[in-house]
């Protein structure tokens, strides 16, 4: 995961909801002018939603060892990012277990997961396509010391340099240990989680758990009768939304910098006659991910940008969908793993020229 944070610009609803995946919007590079001038808008936020566990500290992976670990009840979500940093072939996995006397029910409600591979920006993007793609719950029943493999029932087998990361909702009635850990490819991981040392963090402190890991974001309401320029900047340093919890397995304090694994939820409505477009621009660098546009009743998943990559000169806008004048909707959207943040959403006219436009 790069980290290019904070204002870092790195030159390196109602109705019934459907799927549609959307691509071929414009794309608009704004280099002369910079981005458009524009009104910064006000937000009310509120976090709320399951407990976050983050674990890429460390994100290469150097020797086997348990990545992180914690206990929770409840509702919970797990961001994972790590690279198989070793010269030989490893295996990652995601163990769930049951250490009380009485019988845990857990579902996984949710889960976008991706690779093992190279192309980093490229599983970052696939995974949150899975993840924000409907899907069923899958159940569990774990009795007194019983575990749960997340990836595939055994872990997944991590090649050298190659990045296995996902996100994964769930839900469990009773406390269940989540242990993420890397081991040889034929180890016994039960085994492994029992006696294996906790591996140090490296030098970006990329861990902990956090107690609300939705962020709902309600913006005032936008007028459109002067045709201006509307932004909202997320996933900055200055804005104070980073969440800060705690290192589980050291006890430290720990801030999640990028709020990976956060859900945004932008909710808006136009006031006025004019039509307007959403747009997403990458401030921070090169970005890669899905987002989901709730409007008049659909659902529509939509890859941003619909080519694999975007945002090198942090200049760079795409046009996420036309919004009717008068009308409302909610944005949701997440850092990306191997993505660089922050990110402007912005409100612009739908005649708004913006230079060197093109399909």
């Amino acid at each position: 995961m790069k980290k290019f944070l904070g204002n870092l610009l790195a030159a390196c609803m109602c109705g019934f909801l459907v799927n549609v995946p959307v691509t071929g919007f414009t794309q608009a590079v704004w280099p002369e002018q910079g981005v458009p001038d524009y009104q910064e808008l006000r937000a009310k936020v509120k976090a709320e939603g399951p407990k976050l566990l983050f674990s890429d500290s460390p994100e290469m992976v150097y020797e086997t060892g348990i990545l992180y670990r914690d206990t929770l009840q409840g509702e919970g979500r797990l961001f994972f990012h790590h690279v198989n940093g070793t010269s030989k072939l490893k295996k990652l996995a995601i163990i769930v277990k049951n250490n009380g006397l009485r019988p845990v029910n857990f579902a996984v409600t949710r889960s976008g997961i991706d690779g093992p591979s190279h192309d980093y920006q490229a599983v970052g993007k696939k995974s949150q396509e899975y993840y924000f793609d409907e899907q069923k719950p899958q159940y569990y029943t774990l009795g007194f010391g019983q575990t749960a493999e997340l990836l595939g029932g055994e872990g997944t087998l991590v090649t050298t340099n190659k990045l296995l990361t996902g996100t994964i909702d769930f839900t469990s009635d009773r406390p269940v240990e989540v242990t993420v850990l890397m081991c040889e490819p034929r180890a016994d991981i039960e085994l492994f989680a029992e006696l294996a040392q906790i591996l140090p963090q490296d030098e970006h402190p990329l861990r902990g758990t956090f107690a609300k890991s939705d962020l709902k974001i309600k913006v005032h309401t936008i007028d459109t009768k002067a045709g201006e320029n509307h932004a909202l900047l997320m996933a900055d340093s200055t804005t104070g939304e980073y969440l800060r919890g705690t290192d589980a397995t050291t006890g430290l304090p720990a801030e999640n910098y990028g709020n990976y694994g956060v859900v945004y939820n932008v909710d808006y409505k136009l006031k006025g006659d004019k039509p307007y477009e959403l747009w997403l621009n990458p401030w921070g660098g090169m970005y890669a991910g899905v987002g989901v546009l709730e409007q008049g009743g659909e659902r529509k998943l939509i890859d941003i940008p619909d080519i694999p990559a975007f945002g090198k000169l942090g200049e760079e806008g795409f046009r996420i969908a036309r919004l009717e004048p008068g009308s409302e909707g909610r944005f949701t959207w997440s850092p990306p793993g191997a993505s660089n943040l922050p990110i402007r959403l912005f409100w612009l006219p739908a005649d708004y020229q913006a230079p060197h436009l093109h399909d």
